[in-house]
């Protein structure tokens, strides 16, 4: 399917690895431009390396942290100067906090406050001003099943990944006459560095057992997924939050 993106220029925050770097290869393999953020040079620059070789496409990098508001108006600002505007932004950076309540404390809500939620409120509000102005635009917030299922140990998470689907329900309907769509991805057990260090192979064994499709997903699956809401193919879907697990979520 022609996704109908080819040059459209598309900004991936947490682009050098895991589910940011299949999202950024997703886009490229469809035409796209894309601009990818991180915290290291190195591995950003292999990714890069690695998207160009295989798709071709054009590929920019921005050493820096989204959850500081002068990182995120340079990264914006290094596009803007390249490629003129920004039509797709994905906000990608987030982690998993581990721990119950008790075992908490207020740097811990903190921190994750500013890497879940506060990082894509200013990535943004950065870039909408230049979708309004060309009445298209693509905003994609990655948040967690935690987010509709809350995890055992996960208070933090269950939390501020429920706080990103509310800021992207929100923000669709705020935005919908200026013809920018929002939405949610929410992924399940992927493919990824974290898992293999999380799951030994035999707890991997059970809990893919636990999965109707009876495996981890792949990147590329979950990274075409956010590809096809960033295209013309889903121009009438703003507002959700999608849900790809491989059928784990017991929610209606």
């Amino acid at each position: 399917m022609n996704l109908d993106i080819k040059d459209k220029i598309a900004l991936v925050t947490g682009g050098s690895a895991g589910l940011g770097k299949a999202i950024a290869f997703s886009l490229a393999r469809e035409g796209a431009r894309v601009a990818i953020s991180g915290r290291r040079k190195d591995v950003l620059d292999e990714t890069a390396r690695e998207i160009r070789n295989e798709t071709n496409a054009k590929v920019l990098t921005f050493v820096g942290d989204m959850t500081q508001q002068e990182s995120v108006t340079a990264f914006v600002n290094q596009v803007v100067d390249d490629w003129k505007t920004i039509h797709i932004l994905v906000n990608n950076v987030g982690q998993a906090t581990r721990g119950q309540l008790g075992s908490l404390c207020q740097d811990d809500w903190q921190q994750a406050f500013e890497v879940n939620l506060l990082g894509a409120v200013y990535c943004t509000t950065q870039v909408t001003p230049l979708m309004k102005k060309q009445k298209w635009g693509r905003i994609i917030n990655i948040s967690a099943l935690s987010g509709t299922e809350p995890g055992e140990d996960l208070i933090v998470s269950n939390v501020l990944k429920s706080g990103v689907i509310s800021f992207s329900k929100t923000l669709s309907r705020e935005l919908a006459g200026d013809n920018i769509l929002v939405n949610c991805v929410s992924p399940g057990l992927i493919d990824s560095p974290q898992n293999d260090d999380y799951f030994s192979p035999q707890e991997r064994k059970i809990v893919e057992q636990t999965i109707p499709l009876q495996r981890f997903g792949e990147p590329k699956e979950f990274g075409d997924t956010v590809a096809f809401l960033c295209s013309e193919r889903a121009s009438y879907v703003t507002g959700i939050n999608l849900i790809v697990d491989g059928g784990t979520s017991h929610g209606v």
